[in-house]
């Protein structure tokens, strides 16, 4: 299965073929929940999926907040084909599934994507810390999936992660999920694709009545590794990718009219873009990326950033407010540009 495949799958909170499903009962007077340790090694394509679930307390009954998350995701690649994995984590309310692969009763919390087009072993930390936690209960769901994008190759994926949580009697805050994939210098793949330098995407969100006080997740912007089966990599001295995030009062105006019949954003130069964005829009974060190519070396690489924006004074967030994410990219070649942020909200 090809990389922009993944998309859809988790967007839409569909399985997989050839998925394992695994639980681990935890400790219901631990603190925390239990080391999250696992590895798998695929040669399949089509992104497999494994989901490990958590019991503490007294399970979806609790409701508890969680306050960090830390540790080290890794992708290591054992040919040279692109490969990437998505990783999230799930909470459950009523009642512990004994297995839903397929997330459809889940709350998803959080994600972090990593992609690799090399021979290589890829690790990114994880440290985020939540002044304002996020909701959750005691019945949890780690998930990730992912592996070889185009064709059959041994692609190792590991998790190395600790949470700390408390419970809670208050009324929970609100994930608002930011997160897109759009693929540059090919005409196929991600959500959406564009073969122009100089165009750029950009996926609105309408946002609930409440108080935004942070982002959080990551950005991972990769080439492809080179062979036929995506577009070329990018030549020239450097390439790089747009990351900015918007807030627009009153409503997502000309953002929400260009989506396609899949309600994906359709291609745009970014000067047209940029000129939608109404006077009173708020820019909550920008996250440039750039990749220097060495002499004697192709552009081929992995851009990726963690995102943690704490807003020291909450957004005021009326209902049907929006954000833009504006995605775009400098220089040429094919990039696999994506965002797994997410916004936190309260009331």
């Amino acid at each position: 299965m090809r990389a922009f495949q993944k998309m859809f799958l988790f967007a839409a909170i569909i399985g997989t073929a050839g998925c394992g499903a695994h639980e681990q009962q935890a400790n219901a007077a631990d603190s925390d929940l239990p080391h999250i340790l696992h590895s798998v090694t695929t040669f399949n394509t089509g992104f497999p999926q494994s989901l490990y679930m958590y019991h503490v307390l007294d399970g979806a009954a609790s409701v508890t907040q969680l306050q960090a998350l830390s540790g080290t995701l890794s992708l290591e690649n054992h040919s040279s084909n692109f490969s990437e994995v998505l990783w999230m984590l799930a909470y459950w309310q009523g009642e512990c599934p004994a297995d839903d692969q397929h997330l459809k009763n889940a709350t998803i919390i959080w994600s972090d994507i990593l992609k690799n087009p090399s021979l290589s072993k890829s690790s990114f930390p994880v440290d985020l810390h939540f002044p304002q936690p996020l909701p959750m209960t005691g019945c949890v769901g780690f998930v990730f999936g992912g592996g070889s994008a185009a064709v059959k190759g041994e692609v190792t994926m590991s998790a190395d992660l600790n949470l700390t949580y408390q419970p809670s009697s208050s009324a929970p805050n609100t994930v608002v999920d930011l997160g897109g994939e759009y693929c540059f210098g090919q005409n196929w793949g991600c959500q959406n694709a564009t073969i122009e330098n100089d165009q750029g995407f950009a996926r609105p969100i309408t946002l609930p009545a409440g108080h935004l006080v942070e982002l959080f997740g990551n950005i991972s912007d990769s080439t492809f590794d080179g062979t036929n089966n995506f577009g070329p990599l990018p030549t020239g001295a450097a390439w790089g990718a747009v990351n900015e995030f918007y807030f627009l009062p009153g409503g997502c105006g000309k953002f929400g009219q260009n989506l396609n019949s899949r309600g994906f954003s359709k291609p745009m130069p970014m000067t047209t873009l940029r000129s939608w964005l109404p006077a009173n829009a708020v820019l909550l974060e920008s996250v440039p990326l750039e990749y220097q190519t060495a002499a004697g070396t192709t552009g081929k690489a992995t851009l990726e950033q963690r995102v943690e924006t704490l807003f020291s004074v909450p957004v005021t967030v009326n209902s049907g407010d929006c954000v833009a994410v504006i995605y775009g990219r400098n220089g040429n070649g094919a990039t696999d540009n994506e965002t797994q942020v997410k916004a936190l909200m309260t009331p």
